[in-house]
């Protein structure tokens, strides 16, 4: 790879010498690698002569031996077996190079592969193919291989690329080096690189069913062609290749996708040749400039150098030999995971110098501190989520496969906070729309969003987020940034729906929450108001629980005590609820109200949803419960300042009947000052899982169970938990309630058996000592995870 002469399970809830590439010979095991301060690494598994890591979507990661096979790691440790071994054609830097999961992987299970097949007829006698195969559990099926694009030469047996990604525009995206010499022979110089009639020293970009050259490449046209099976092997000059993405390229051996910004940024980490080693932005019909061009100079300068011609584009950076010998490795680090300074930052690693540099999100590189070094012979590196970590796993030639951990804060002393309700309509994510359009959340990925608070003051937020068109059946889980995910969760949902649930979520000293999926979706997330710092007696802010009473359901238009009207407003038709004096909510000093609003489809057949605004404000733009048409019914938590006449309005939209639950109310300014009613947010803790016999066990149907939650101190006046209905008997709902009489209200709601419904509630706990109990009139398990508690 130096120079051409070179011969050589996630819950649902929720052989030949190895040689690196760019070195001859052999390469120890990497020990501990000496990392900055803040962070630990540490032995994950020993192998033998690694090319790949790569993060699976469904938890775990897989890692690629040279001489063809497949390991599966799950949690720390090696899966027993291989997952595949492939026949490849050896030696060199040829054999099993790369591997990528599907965009639908959690759908299909299908999985992309770059290796090194035999073939006596091509110069040479091997060349690359990339296939897509389906994996099963963590076994590949040999026999469901597909070939995408094949007869690729690899006529030197070295610079043969290898990386292959799938892009966020889900076509899959393929790295191909310039083949260590020129496939044709018709020359002393390699130039395919230059040469569009050749898929060597490119970056290739392909439909993922098929490998046909993907929509909205550059090359197009009469004289074109697909070259996905005639390769390098059997071209002629002039007929440019379909495939092509972006070319120039010498040896870009490792590849990596922005999982922070837009959908097709990514970063190219391309091998030099006896000067300078290059990091160049991924762009489509971009020419990189070798082999004219070598990092910021000419082939084989060193700085000062000639401007690069307007033809090429330069690096975003490179760097000599007095930092390293041939680079490798290259991944973004998830915003929010890590401390500060590395959001929007891009590690990348050298194998000969055993370095990795961190490029800051402002662009910079700062090459006499690295990230790490003592990693040699490093070759592949990616995030893994494992165990609520975010880990950096890397692999080396060696065979070494290693983690770097970023040591976390510990969870501090939970604040006391008082809340402060804003007006509806506050949105902070839609990945949907732009600036984040086309970015859904990725499958087992986390997404960091900030809020535009202090995060010294404020400590919490009170958010509602949806769960948009996921592709597969999932779940959602939202806590503090920068610390350990919780064994949790917030929603769940099955393809094609659209799931909104309220949320308490810690903030952390940047304001900043992380969302974690473990299935694609676009998610929305609205804030409804936060908890600020409150040490010490505070009037505003204070929580008063009442007793759960049902004071609005549109279907039964005879009770006395159903008071609403229907107004038509100049947007959505809408419900009026007069709130305030009904079910021990005052008239006056209340901020906001705590009610559970219930959405019912009915007649309408349509996705739908409720914005729950001040009466008299309007529609606010914003949704609090979705629908998805047919017999849907919907609960949701909604907190929302009291309007004109002290109620509240539901604006609807293909929704049909509405039901509305009192929980309590926030007092406001005029109110006397206490501590009792502040908030103690706590890190999501599961109190009950009556699958595992956690809290309580499975409730029979018209039954109840009580449990004392040992996250909180016994004199608690509210619980806020998200309570989730999970392999129910039939359609029917959760109540919690306080012990005692059972009240005419409900907290979750399923419409058929097995389903997965969450939702969250803020409930009066009973006293001396404080206890909750759940009623359910259906047979299912429910599982609680408890966000927090208002004190007495």
């Amino acid at each position: 790879m130096r120079r051409t002469s070179l011969l050589i399970s996630a819950l649902a809830l929720i052989g030949p010498l190895a040689v690196s590439p760019g070195a001859s010979g052999a390469v120890p095991p990497s020990p501990e690698a000496a990392v900055i301060s803040g962070f630990t690494d540490s032995a994950v598994a020993s192998l033998s002569g690694l090319t790949t890591v790569e993060a699976l979507p469904d938890g775990g990661a897989i890692v690629l031996e040279q001489d063809g096979t497949a390991r599966v790691i799950r949690n720390g440790q090696l899966v027993p077996g291989a997952a595949i071994q492939i026949g490849v054609c050896g030696g060199s830097e040829r054999g099993l190079l790369g591997f990528t999961t599907g965009p639908n992987f959690l759908v299909d299970r299908q999985v992309y592969i770059y290796y090194t097949v035999s073939s006596p007829s091509a110069p040479g006698g091997c060349v690359n193919r990339v296939s897509r195969f389906t994996m099963i559990g963590d076994a590949i099926n040999p026999a469901s291989e597909v070939v995408l694009v094949d007869n690729i030469s690899a006529i030197n047996g070295n610079h043969n690329g290898g990386d292959v990604e799938i892009g966020a525009d889900g076509f899959l995206y393929i790295a191909v080096g310039d083949a260590g010499g020129d496939p044709r022979r018709d020359s002393g110089t390699n130039d395919s690189a230059q040469d569009l009639s050749l898929l060597n020293g490119k970056i290739l970009r392909v439909l993922p069913s098929n490998g046909a050259p993907a929509p909205g490449n550059p090359i197009i046209g009469g004289d074109s062609v697909s070259c996905r099976v005639r390769g390098s092997t059997s071209a002629t000059p002039n007929t440019p290749c379909q495939e092509i993405y972006a070319w120039g390229l010498r040896n870009p051996y490792r590849f990596a996708f922005d999982p922070n910004s837009g959908p097709e940024r990514f970063f190219i980490n391309d091998v030099g040749q006896n000067t300078r080693e290059e990091v160049n932005l991924g762009a489509k019909g971009v020419n990189y400039g070798w082999p004219e061009r070598e990092g910021i100079c000419q082939r084989g300068g060193t700085p000062p150098c000639t401007p690069t011609p307007v033809a090429f584009t330069a690096p975003i950076t490179d760097y000599g030999r007095s930092y390293g010998t041939y680079i490798t490795a290259g991944a973004f680090v998830p915003n929010g995971v890590w401390p500060k300074a590395f959001d929007g930052g891009y590690l990348f690693g050298d194998g000969g110098s055993g370095k990795i540099f961190l490029r800051s999100a402002n662009g910079s590189v700062d090459y006499d501190s690295p990230f790490a070094t003592g990693a040699h012979g490093l070759v592949d590196m990616t995030f893994v989520e494992s165990n609520g970590n975010t880990d950096l796993y890397y692999v080396t030639s060696g065979g070494a496969v290693r983690r770097i951990r970023a040591n976390l804060p510990a969870t501090p002393t939970p604040p006391t906070l008082a809340f402060r309700s804003i007006p509806p309509g506050t949105r902070v994510l839609d990945t949907r729309e732009a600036p984040a359009g086309d970015k859904q959340v990725r499958a087992f990925t986390t997404r960091y969003v900030q809020l535009p608070v202090n995060g010294a003051t404020t400590r919490a937020a009170l958010v509602n987020i949806a769960y948009v068109d996921l592709v597969s059946p999932g779940f959602l889980t939202a806590w503090a940034g920068r610390t350990v995910r919780p064994l949790a969760s917030n929603i769940n949902a099955v393809a094609g729906e659209v799931v909104a649930n309220s949320a308490i979520v810690p903030l952390d000293a940047d304001g900043g929450m992380l969302i974690y999926s473990n299935a694609t979706a676009d998610v929305v997330i609205d804030v409804l108001g936060y908890f600020d710092s409150a040490p010490g007696a505070v009037s505003a802010g204070r929580f008063t629980s009442v007793s759960p009473l049902r004071i609005t359901d549109t279907r039964n238009v005879a009770s006395p005590t159903n008071q609403y009207t229907r107004g038509s407003g100049s947007r959505l038709p809408f419900v009026n609820v007069p709130v305030g004096g009904k079910g021990n909510i005052p008239t006056s000093g209340v901020s906001a109200v705590a009610v559970v609003v219930t959405a019912i489809s009915g007649s309408f057949n349509t996705a739908g949803f409720v914005s729950a605004s001040p009466g008299g404000a309007g529609f606010s733009g914003s949704s609090n419960i979705n629908t998805n048409g047919g017999i849907d019914i919907r609960p949701n938590l909604v907190v929302v300042p009291l309007g004109a006449n002290g109620s509240i309005d539901l604006h609807l939209l293909d929704v049909q009947h509405v039901l509305v639950d009192v929980a309590g109310w926030f007092g406001d300014s005029s109110q006397p000052s206490s501590t009792s009613g502040r908030f103690v947010s706590l890190a999501p803790f599961r109190e009950v899982d009556t699958r595992f016999g956690t809290g309580f066990t499975r409730l029979p149907g018209n039954a109840s169970a009580s449990v004392d939650p040992a996250t909180v101190p016994s004199d608690a006046a509210a619980l806020a938990q998200n309570i989730t209905m999970v392999d129910n008997g039939a359609g029917g709902f959760v109540t919690p309630f306080p012990g005692g009489t059972l009240p005419v209200v409900s907290a979750g709601n399923t419409t058929a058996p097995n389903q997965v419904r969450a939702v969250l509630s803020i409930t009066r706990m009973s006293a001396s000592p404080a206890s909750m109990s759940y009623f359910t009139n259906v047979p299912t398990d429910l599982v609680v995870d408890v966000a927090g508690y208002f004190q007495s």
